[in-house]
């Protein structure tokens, strides 16, 4: 079997994750707290009390989405083909969760989102991405010693990466450098 190497931008989403479920984890941790101390401080509001074990429910629910960012963040480093699959319905989730926003509220954030969850979709469909993730086969070809020229007709072959390349073309369309 072929081994794939990690890309850069599967290495970035990793850490971003580990770093959503660092801040997710505090924020958890904060509510718990929070709802555990608040009616000891605020003893004359008593509708205070009944808010707190819903602040502490919903801190709870923060530290189980951190550790499930945690896990996400290891199948993307490890290149889990589940991680690659979690990872495309996030951000199609995302997406959709970002035109409502837009639609509803016209928030700048959302646009902000709306392109990260593209971006994000855009790059886990790349060939190279997906071959990481056992999605798909790096595309293998046989370098030749010397491409062909042009004038001959024959095919040539790109020499940066040995990808066929038709007679009429400037550029390789596997890989995207100047032929000679």
């Amino acid at each position: 079997m072929q081994t794939v190497n990690r890309p850069l931008g599967v290495t970035l989403l990793a850490i971003l994750h580990v770093l959503q479920a660092i801040l997710a984890l505090i924020v958890g941790f904060a509510l718990i707290a929070a709802g555990a101390l608040l009616p000891r401080f605020l003893v004359r509001m008593p509708h205070v009390f009944r808010h707190a074990g819903l602040v502490e429910v919903i801190g709870g629910i923060a530290i189980i989405v951190a550790l499930l960012y945690l896990i996400l963040s290891y199948g993307l480093w490890s290149g889990k083909g589940w991680a690659w699959a979690v990872s495309l319905i996030l951000a199609g989730l995302g997406i959709i969760f970002s035109l409502i926003a837009l639609i509803v509220r016209g928030a700048l954030g959302g646009v902000i989102a709306l392109i990260l969850d593209a971006v994000i979709i855009y790059y886990l469909t790349r060939s190279n991405v997906k071959a990481f993730f056992g999605k798909a086969q790096l595309s293998t070809y046989a370098p030749v010693a010397q491409p062909i020229s042009k004038a001959s007709g024959a095919p040539r072959f790109c020499a940066n990466c040995g990808a066929p390349v038709a007679a009429d073309v400037n550029f390789c369309a596997h890989c995207g450098s100047k032929l000679a």
